[in-house]
C-alpha cells in the first residue's frame, strides 16, 4: 500500500509540474509572437532556444503515457511562433525536420494556426500601403493552406478539420481584402496623376 501511495503522489506531483511548465511555454510563445509582430529585425534566437529547452524538459516529464496530450498545445504554439518568425525575417517556411522535438500532428496544427498570424502581418502591410509585402504574406498564407489541406486524417489528428475550416475563412477574407486594396491603390494613383 505504501508503494501505491508514493507512486500516485509522485504521479500527481509530475502532473502539476507538467501543467505549470506547459502554461509557461504557451505564455512565452504568445508573448514572443506579439514581439515578432512589432519588430522590424530578428532579435529572437535566444527566446526560441529557451522555449525549446522548456519543451525538451516537458517531454522528459511526460513519462506516463496518459500525460502525452499535455505536449500538444505548447508544441503547436512553438511551431506557430517559429513559422511566423521564419516567414517574416527569412522568407521561408520551416519544415517538419527543422523541429526535431515536435510531434508530427502538432507540427501540422501549428502550421495551420500560423495562417491567422500571417493575416496580421498582411493587414499591417495593407495599412502601410505596402503592396509587395501584402502579396508576399498572402502567398505564404496560400502555401500553408495548401499544405494543411493535403491532410484528411481527421480521426488521427484532433482539431484538424476545424483548423482547416478556420484557415479557409481567413484566406477567403484576405483575398477579398487584397483585391479591394489593389483596386483602391490603383484608383488613388490615378487620382494623384490628374
Amino acid at each position: 500500500m505504501d508503494y501505491l501511495i508514493e507512486y500516485l503522489t509522485k504521479k500527481d506531483q509530475t502532473r502539476e509540474e507538467i501543467l505549470k511548465l506547459a502554461r509557461e511555454i504557451v505564455r512565452d510563445c504568445a508573448m514572443l509572437i506579439r514581439r515578432i509582430h512589432k519588430s522590424k529585425e530578428d532579435v529572437f534566437k535566444e527566446d526560441f532556444k529557451s522555449i525549446r529547452e522548456k519543451i525538451i524538459k516537458l517531454k522528459e516529464l511526460t513519462q506516463y503515457p496518459e500525460f502525452i496530450h499535455y505536449l500538444s498545445t505548447p508544441e503547436q504554439e512553438f511551431v506557430e511562433a517559429y513559422t511566423l518568425y521564419s516567414i517574416k525575417f527569412y522568407n521561408t517556411v520551416p519544415k517538419f525536420e527543422d523541429f526535431e522535438i515536435i510531434k508530427e500532428e502538432n507540427y501540422i496544427l501549428g502550421i495551420a494556426d500560423t495562417i491567422g498570424e500571417l493575416r496580421r502581418e498582411f493587414l499591417e502591410a495593407i495599412k502601410e500601403d505596402d503592396k509587395e509585402e501584402a502579396e508576399r504574406y498572402y502567398k505564404f498564407m496560400e502555401e500553408l493552406y495548401d499544405f494543411i489541406m493535403s491532410f484528411d486524417h481527421y480521426y488521427v489528428v484532433d482539431n484538424l478539420r476545424r483548423k482547416q475550416d478556420i484557415a479557409r475563412g481567413i484566406l477567403e477574407r484576405s483575398y477579398g481584402d487584397l483585391v479591394y486594396f489593389i483596386e483602391n491603390l490603383k484608383l488613388r494613383k490615378a487620382l494623384n496623376k490628374e
